[in-house]
C-alpha cells in the first residue's frame, strides 16, 4: 500500500477508527472505503455532470469510452506487471478501472464526491479511490511508478503546478503521462464557445510544443508525444531524472 501523508501539514498519517489521522490531529474520514482528503466544494459544474446514469449515455459519451480503451493500452506498453499507477484528476477514473481490472495496483483521485461514487457503483472500479486535491496530493514522495490523466489539466489556470506535483509523487525512472485537447484537432472548435454543451467549460487546447515545454518546466524528461483518439487529443510521456 502507498502511504498518505497529512495535506495540512505533511506530517504521516495513521488510519484508526474509520478516520486518517496525523499526529498534529488533523483528521479525514472514510466513507464507503473512499479515504476523503478534501470535501466537495465549488464542485457544482462538475457535480451536474457527473449525476448523468448511466455513465455513457450518448454516442460522445460511448466514443469516450473507446478512447480510454485506447489510452489503457498505450499506457500498458509502457508499465510493468508490478506497476503501480495514480491517476489524478481522473473523474470516475475508467482508465484505473480497467489497470485494476488486469491486475495492476491503481489509485485514483479526485476532488469531487459524485465520480468516485459512480466508480464504485457503476463501474465496480477495483482501484484505490481518493478524494483528494491535485495540487497538494496527499500521497509521501516518489510513492507511483506512473501517474497519468486524460482530459483534465485543460481545465486549470495553473497546469504547470499540478503537472510538477503529479511528478513530485511519482519514482525516479518512474513516468507522468497527461493529455489534453489538441490545438490542431477537432476539439479546437470549443475555444469559440463559453462552455460545452454539457455545461462543463472545456478549456485550454495545447499543441505538441507547448504541451512538451509544460513537461521541461516541470523537471520531466520528455520521452514520447502522440496524438489519439482522431487527432482530438495530444500526449506527452515525460519520465522523471
Amino acid at each position: 500500500m502507498i502511504a498518505y501523508q497529512c495535506p495540512t501539514c505533511k506530517s504521516p498519517v495513521v488510519e484508526k477508527q474509520g478516520k486518517i489521522t496525523c499526529p498534529k490531529k488533523h483528521s479525514y474520514p472514510i466513507t464507503n472505503s473512499i479515504v476523503q482528503f478534501v470535501q466537495d466544494q465549488n464542485t457544482e459544474t462538475w457535480d451536474k455532470y457527473w449525476k448523468r446514469i448511466p455513465v455513457y449515455d450518448t454516442i460522445l459519451d460511448v466514443l469516450r469510452k473507446i478512447m480510454n480503451v485506447q489510452l489503457r493500452r498505450y499506457l500498458e506498453k509502457n508499465i510493468s506487471p508490478t506497476t503501480i499507477t495514480l491517476e489524478p484528476g481522473g473523474g470516475s477514473a475508467f482508465v484505473s478501472a480497467m489497470l485494476a481490472e488486469k491486475g495492476y495496483v491503481t489509485y485514483a483521485m479526485d476532488y469531487a464526491s459524485i465520480p468516485l461514487k459512480i466508480a464504485q457503483e457503476q463501474l465496480k472500479s477495483k482501484a484505490i479511490l481518493v478524494q483528494g486535491d491535485l495540487f497538494n496530493m496527499p500521497f509521501i514522495d516518489e510513492s507511483f511508478d506512473l501517474t497519468f490523466n486524460n482530459s483534465t489539466m485543460e481545465h486549470f489556470k495553473n497546469p504547470l503546478d499540478g503537472l510538477k506535483e503529479m511528478a513530485r509523487v511519482t519514482k525516479k525512472g518512474g513516468c507522468v503521462f497527461v493529455g489534453v485537447p489538441f490545438t490542431y484537432g477537432p476539439l479546437s472548435v470549443y475555444k469559440l464557445k463559453k462552455s460545452s454543451f454539457k455545461d462543463a467549460w472545456d478549456g485550454t487546447t495545447f499543441d505538441r510544443k507547448r504541451l512538451k515545454q509544460l513537461f521541461q518546466d516541470a523537471g520531466l524528461e520528455v520521452v514520447h508525444s502522440r496524438t489519439f483518439f482522431f487527432r482530438c487529443f495530444i500526449g506527452v510521456l515525460g519520465k522523471k531524472k
